[in-house]
């Protein structure tokens, strides 16, 4: 059984994000994640060259520096294959913040902690998976844009 993930009050938010980031990276960008082709939000591109991998996430309640699994395995690989940035943005407070996951190339940029972690927003009916297994990341880690 498949569950709905995103509301179209998340995908507003989403797309403020993301039209946000595109701003201050002379960037536009697209939506990923169309009939369970990709895991991720969008792509981030210029003159039809992608430019970065996304996941975004607005936070109302509290910062969690999270990714599940799949996402992250989806995001780190792209960035190794493809030699472009995979990037976490997200809304907190009224601020932009990224993280740079994977840079591009053969390397992480960054060492994760893997802890069973996740929740549900207030409001909503909770998925069978919502503690499951998270890649964390820590807010020194963070750019505010």
């Amino acid at each position: 059984m498949t569950f709905k993930r995103e509301t179209t009050d998340d995908l507003h938010a989403e797309a403020e994000i993301l039209d946000y980031i595109a701003s201050k990276s002379d960037c536009e960008w697209s939506k990923l994640g169309n009939g369970g082709k990709y895991r991720i939000d969008a792509v981030m591109h210029s003159s039809g060259d992608v430019r970065a991998w996304f996941e975004v996430k607005d936070y109302k309640r509290g910062l969690f520096l999270g990714l599940n699994v799949p996402k992250y395995l989806e995001g780190c690989n792209l960035a190794t294959m493809t030699a472009i940035p995979f990037i976490f943005g997200f809304r907190y407070e009224g601020r932009i913040g990224i993280i740079k996951i994977h840079g591009g190339g053969p390397f992480e940029d960054l060492t994760p902690r893997l802890r069973m972690a996740g929740g549900t927003p207030k409001g909503r009916k909770p998925n069978p998976d919502d503690v499951e297994p998270m890649y964390m990341f820590n807010e020194d880690d963070v750019r505010w844009m």
